[in-house]
């Protein structure tokens, strides 16, 4: 079976597509407001993996697991792990 060629605009907008949605999917968002958070905005972590923002704290009785600042995705994407070298004898 023979696949139509596909032209250099809708390879473009197919490529722009799968981007935002990449990103869209990586992206930090308040599970009450879904708002999405500012970097250098703490966000608040609740049991049941529940992410709120500060704006939505007050609204919450119960007391956050863990506080955590925002970051910028390109900070988050430029570390990366690497194993441990090992030590040569």
């Amino acid at each position: 079976m023979r696949r139509q060629p596909i032209s250099e605009a809708d390879l473009e907008r197919q490529l722009l597509r799968r981007s935002v949605s990449s990103l869209h999917a990586e992206r930090l968002r308040c599970d009450r407001c879904k708002r999405t958070p500012l970097v250098g905005e703490v966000v608040y972590r609740y049991p049941r993996e529940r992410t709120i923002c500060a704006l939505c704290v007050p609204y919450r009785r119960d007391r956050p697991l863990a506080s955590i600042p925002v970051r910028h995705g390109e900070e988050i994407r430029a570390q990366r792990l690497t194993p441990p070298v090992a030590e040569r004898s």
